[in-house]
């Protein structure tokens, strides 16, 4: 009898005592023609959630298995460790992978993804839709995660088949969606710095194989106090993302040796181009810094810039037109 799992799923938690038991029992709800495993790595919590872990642990022993950090690892410059070493422990042939404070809400979503694997070798990833709970803004509540925007210039692409070269656009699907053939990641040497881990690793398994998104949604992305800009405005927290963004490309410039450097530069340019037109917005006025970014897209690229200058400004003589006719 196979006691070997074929998923091994991957959890990260840190201070989600109010959340964990509803991802955890939203795991053991999973109905598999498959033994799966649930890999758990607490990050020296000060709640407590560790406490929950372990009693998980001690009730499900064949499938929890759980390390709990004693001291916080990003304090220490080690970023995500938990997950780097999750994926390297993984036993099963699939990972999938969901943070503490996220669950799941179909309990086939394992077996739906699996079979996708198994009937399409020609593909690395296969994700799903995502249902967002926003804490702070009550309209986004019951978006799906495919339907908001990247930043000023780039929505979400609307398909189910995804390139290498959509990844460089932003996220396109949720981390929680998350299943890959397990295979060796080789992390590039500041993996440790960033705090944006999954935009890295979608690239890097985008280059190895293609993505498929199912259209069912089967999970569900909690905006909660965890995420790193929802304290600030609407333009600081676009900034935010496009900087974090742009200097993550950057970055991946150098770690493929500028295999890609013409694609990753026309997305770089856009980010560029989107914190012009914040800077330029009433809330958050800047006319110094909307230069540079100006003079920064234009030098990189002069077609981006020219394109989206146009588009902008189209959009802006539009909306005064709409005003003016009401």
């Amino acid at each position: 009898m196979n006691t070997k799992p074929l998923v091994s799923i991957v959890c990260l938690t840190f201070n989600e005592e109010e959340f964990v038991r509803d991802t955890f029992d939203n795991f053991l709800s999973q109905q598999t023609s498959f033994l799966f495993e649930v890999l758990v790595y607490d990050d020296a919590s000060q709640d407590a959630t560790p406490q929950i872990i372990q009693e998980y642990v001690n009730k499900y022993p064949d499938i929890f298995k759980a390390t709990l950090y004693t001291e916080n690892n990003f304090k220490k410059g080690l970023g995500f460790l938990g997950l780097r070493v999750g994926f390297q422990e993984a036993q099963g042939k699939y990972i999938a992978y969901c943070e503490g404070d996220d669950y799941w809400c179909d309990n086939l979503k394992l077996q739906k993804q699996v079979d996708f694997l198994e009937s399409h070798p020609e593909y690395e990833v296969c994700a799903h839709e995502t249902l967002i709970r926003n804490d702070f803004d009550e309209k986004e509540n019951g978006t799906l995660f495919s339907h908001t925007k990247v930043n000023l210039f780039l929505d979400r692409k609307q398909c189910q088949h995804y390139t290498f070269e959509d990844t460089l656009t932003g996220n396109i699907f949720h981390i929680s969606s998350l299943m890959f053939r397990n295979r060796i990641i080789e992390w590039p040497v500041w993996i440790t710095d960033i705090v944006a881990l999954d935009m890295v690793l979608f690239m890097i398994l985008a280059e190895r194989g293609d993505i498929y998104r199912l259209s069912d949604i089967m999970s569900v992305y909690r905006h909660n106090k965890h995420s790193i800009t929802s304290s600030q405005t609407q333009f600081g927290n676009q900034i935010t993302f496009n900087n974090l963004s742009l200097g993550l490309l950057v970055k991946m410039d150098g770690y493929w040796t500028h295999k890609y450097h013409k694609q990753i530069s026309c997305v770089v340019a856009r980010y560029y181009m989107s914190n012009m037109f914040c800077y330029l917005s009433k809330s958050y006025r800047n006319y110094a810094m909307a230069k540079e970014m100006a003079k920064k897209a234009f030098l990189l690229n002069k077609y981006v810039f020219v394109k989206y200058f146009v588009i902008e400004s189209i959009a802006k003589l539009k909306k005064h037109l709409n005003r003016v006719v009401k």
